[in-house]
């Protein structure tokens, strides 16, 4: 259990052990640094407080000095001297007394010191006064009589009073230094005898993880290339944010990307996919949803396509019903319709005439936009050209080169040779009842030719149809006539039995007649 929870939780417990003894060292070391700020500045406080009682003697001295010099050559540089320390003397005596107090000795210790000095100063001034009034005897009078003797005693009482209690403030500061840096230095023996191992130990603990990281994020990013999206772009793998955010992106693009189809967007494309990714990307999500969409867009084309077609049927219905009574018409209407659903330039349409069965042969019946040079003739034997070797056959032609001089496309900018000649027959019941050519710049796509195919079916009926009519109207006609003509002999007949009768009649009367005139 032990075992466990160390494999588990090691390195964070032996880090924690090692932040404790650096928190406890930053203490030591941080009241190791406060307590040598403290000495710093209680060392430069009672410095600055022995240099500033130490002015006070070296004044003294300086402006001895000064005024001696004055009195023995009378140049005033001596009396500005003397003005100067004079005037400084009022500072430091202000500074030892703010200060004092803060190393415990009271202001009034000053007093004494500060009336002597300025009893001193006084007599200077009177010293240089005289001098100046011309009276140089009583001057150096008054500096002989060593004035100072009197202020360097003060001063030693003042500084027998000051000086053991700064000693004393600097003894116990270096004392609490030496404690503090003894206590630090013990610290830093711990925590370098016990902190190393520690942090040694979880050195490799984080090792150790590190590398099952990095082998879990090898292979999340594996996964996410062969499951989601390969960009096929390195990735940093000790870069843990990249990894995570390429899986982030990739999911996000998946939903993104089925969000769109969803809304009917087959547009919709894989931010990044390209042809140097494809094939890596075949077997992965984002291939399988680039499928989808491909394929859903091909039902969506097929759908459309099959929906032009069917709307194309029912329009050429429309316009076979309503030309029902009128061959020509019902010709000339279905290939002008023709041509321009298809968007094709021009179109004809051939019959198959068997009035004579001696003589079949293809009829021009109508066409589209079609120059009238190209069917000087209206009449195409069976077998003669592509048009009556489509028949033969029974079989679309498609003819992508068409010849030279074969048919061109007239327009308001001149002609120009069609790109595409389709020649197609119009079956009923297997057989060739017409052939419709068309002729467009563009080669007709399966689904004009699945049009063309279910339209010849509905106009070759029609056709037959009509022919059949026809053919029938002719037969009854003919019957009529046979049928009054039978009518007319049989009227002839009866008259001609009528006067047979009668003749006989006659002729029985003239014979009775006789018989009777005999007897």
């Amino acid at each position: 259990m032990v075992r466990n929870f160390l494999t588990r939780h090691g390195a964070k417990v032996a880090l924690a052990i090692v932040i404790a003894l650096i928190l406890a060292d930053t203490a030591i070391t941080y009241s190791y640094k406060s307590a040598m700020s403290s000495n710093t500045a209680t060392q430069h406080k009672l410095t600055e407080i022995a240099a500033r009682k130490g002015t006070i003697i070296s004044d003294l001295n300086n402006i001895d000095m000064s005024l001696r010099g004055y009195l023995l050559v009378g140049n005033e540089a001596f009396v500005g001297t003397y003005d100067k320390i004079k005037h400084q003397n009022r500072p430091t005596m202000s500074y030892l007394e703010g200060a004092l107090p803060e190393i415990g000795l009271e202001a009034s210790i000053l007093r004494d010191m500060e009336a002597m000095m300025n009893k001193y100063f006084e007599l200077m001034d009177k010293a240089i006064s005289l001098y100046r009034n011309g009276n140089a005897p009583d001057a150096l009078t008054i500096i002989k009589e060593d004035h100072g003797t009197a202020v360097w005693q003060t001063y030693v009482k003042l500084s027998e009073k000051i000086d053991p209690v700064i000693q004393n403030l600097q003894n116990e500061s270096e004392l609490e230094y030496s404690r503090l840096l003894t206590l630090s230095m013990f610290f830093q023996g711990v925590l370098f005898i016990l902190g190393v191992p520690t942090l040694i130990y979880a050195i490799r603990n984080l090792q150790r993880t590190q590398k099952r990281r990095v082998t879990l994020f090898e292979k999340l990013d594996r996964q996410n290339r062969t499951l989601i999206f390969d960009s096929n772009e390195p990735v940093d793998i000790e870069d843990e944010d990249a990894v995570i955010t390429g899986m982030i992106d990739n999911l996000k693009k998946s939903e993104e990307f089925i969000k769109s189809i969803a809304q009917g967007d087959l547009e919709v494309k894989w931010d990044g996919f390209s042809k140097a990714n494809a094939a890596i990307n075949n077997n992965n999500i984002s291939g399988a949803l680039l499928v989808m969409r491909d394929g859903m867009k091909q039902r969506q084309a097929d759908a459309l396509r099959q929906q032009w077609v069917s709307e194309g049927l029912n329009k050429l219905a429309d316009v076979i019903r309503d030309n029902q009574t009128n061959f020509v018409v019902l010709c000339e209407k279905t290939v002008s319709f023709i041509v321009k659903y298809l968007n094709a330039q021009q179109g004809s349409l051939f019959v198959l005439n068997s009035e004579q069965p001696e003589d079949p042969h293809l009829s021009l019946m109508s066409c589209y936009a079609f120059d009238k040079k190209k069917h000087v003739t209206k009449r195409v034997d069976i077998g003669e050209g592509m048009l009556g070797q489509v028949y033969l056959e029974g079989q679309p032609s498609y003819i992508t080169a068409v010849p030279e001089n074969y048919v061109h496309i007239t327009s308001g900018l001149g002609e120009a040779r069609p790109r595409s000649l389709t020649i197609y027959p119009f079956k009923h019941n297997d057989i060739v009842v017409a052939l419709i050519e068309i002729a467009s710049f563009t080669a007709l796509d399966s689904y004009a030719l699945d049009f063309l195919g279910d339209a010849g079916k509905s106009i070759s009926a029609s056709i037959s149809t009509i022919q059949t009519n026809a053919r029938t109207q002719t037969l009854l006609e003919m019957s009529q006539q046979q049928m009054e003509q039978l009518r007319s002999q049989e009227e002839e007949m009866r008259q001609n039995m009528e006067e047979l009768e009668a003749t006989q009649e006659e002729m029985r009367r003239r014979e009775n007649g006789q018989q009777a005139s005999a007897a």
